[in-house]
């Protein structure tokens, strides 16, 4: 059943689930987080959730590059630069795979987290390859670059 080319929900709709924080990461306080899903990208690699979490300390470890639109609270964010960030509703930050920010959450916050996972060097170069002949060149050699670029990524041509 193809989907619907367009989903619409409200974040006070989306039923939400305990997403405990890593216990490891807790510095202070007995935050407790919760997660519901919005969507899903049809490529398996980006989706969209509502996050909250109500008070305590903790540092949160990016293992994906993740943007996110405080929808309530706030936190106070110090990213691994040392500078400081008073999120309040309104905001937008994105946060990149790799780092690591110090949260103080004094009440609660609620996100819209937009995810992403990361895609190996190989595969990423070989999409902007195809990108570009997209672009500037013939539909032929698009798909062919697309073709190759999908037979990399299943696996079928091994790319050292």
């Amino acid at each position: 059943m193809p989907q619907a080319p367009l989903l619409r929900t409200s974040p006070d709709a989306v039923d939400m689930s305990p997403a405990p924080i890593d216990p490891s990461w807790i510095v202070e306080g007995n935050p407790m987080a919760r997660v519901g899903p919005v969507s899903r990208g049809s490529d398996g690699l980006s989706w969209t959730d509502i996050w909250d979490c109500t008070a305590g300390r903790f540092t949160w470890h990016y293992t994906i590059d993740e943007t996110v639109h405080i929808l309530e609270g706030g936190a106070h964010v110090v990213d691994a630069n040392g500078t400081h960030w008073d999120l309040r509703p309104g905001d937008v930050v994105t946060f990149q795979i790799g780092t690591a920010a110090h949260w103080h959450v004094p009440q609660y916050v609620r996100k819209i987290a937009f995810c992403r996972e990361a895609v190996s060097g190989p595969i990423t170069a070989f999409m902007r390859i195809e990108g570009k002949l997209r672009r500037r060149a013939k539909p032929l050699a698009a798909a062919a670059a697309g073709l190759f670029a999908m037979t990399v990524a299943a696996g079928v041509i091994a790319v050292e």
